[in-house]
């Protein structure tokens, strides 16, 4: 996991809040940054704020680029995500891809595209349409995964944890020291599990494997 640590100590020598836009009507882009780079925007191009805390709303026509130590959006983007920070939360749409990276993630809302995420801790809810990829020490499934998810568990010799706690329409692979299955869950795929002991599935079907002490990533 790439962590910015230059970006946020540049962040905190930054004394207020510049914005910026730029390019045609129809094309127009967006830039905050500042201590704290904070907002509602309408932009019809992309947009992107760094800072120590940023929170960003409105409408995103293209991409939009959010990094600090603190982010918060609920915004709609019309393009792609892409998220850096210590705590990461969003609760808006994506229409394209999303791709996080934060010590401590939530992700609540409707993703169109591809979703990757790494981190320690990290929810993810609300609509998946696209695959899912997520890499991290705590692992909580809980939205609507409309593609096969591929989890993996991180940190020391106990790979983490995991918790299926959603809907996944078309299984797919969760590996961790840890892997629990919430009552509710559903999966209507086939999902392979690699964990140190067999989780209870109650009635959800799923292929067992012996972590047996191996590194998710080499398996």
């Amino acid at each position: 996991m790439r962590i910015l640590v230059g970006m946020m100590v540049s962040a905190v020598a930054l004394a207020g809040c510049s914005y910026s836009s730029h390019g045609p009507e129809d094309d127009r882009s967006v830039e905050r940054a500042g201590m704290v780079a904070t907002g509602d925007v309408d932009a019809t191009g992309s947009a992107e704020y760094a800072g120590m805390i940023v929170s960003a709303s409105g409408n995103i026509g293209r991409d939009l680029d959010l990094q600090g130590a603190t982010v918060s959006s609920d915004a709609h983007v019309g393009g792609n995500l892409s998220a850096q920070g210590a705590r990461v939360r969003f609760t808006g749409s994506v229409d394209g891809n999303t791709d996080v990276q934060a010590a401590t993630a939530y992700l609540d809302g409707r993703f169109g595209g591809e979703v990757s995420i790494q981190g320690a801790r990290m929810t993810i809810d609300g609509e998946i349409d696209g695959p899912l990829f997520a890499q991290g020490a705590h692992v909580r499934l809980a939205g609507r995964f409309a593609e096969p998810v591929d989890v993996m568990g991180d940190g020391n010799r106990s790979a983490g944890r995991a918790i299926i706690a959603g809907t996944l329409e078309q299984g797919g692979r969760v590996c961790a020291g840890s892997v629990e299955i919430r009552r509710g869950a559903r999966v209507n795929g086939p999902l392979t599990i690699i964990a140190d002991a067999r989780p209870d599935g109650r009635d959800v079907s799923f292929t067992f494997e012996d972590r047996a002490g191996r590194d998710c990533d080499r398996i």
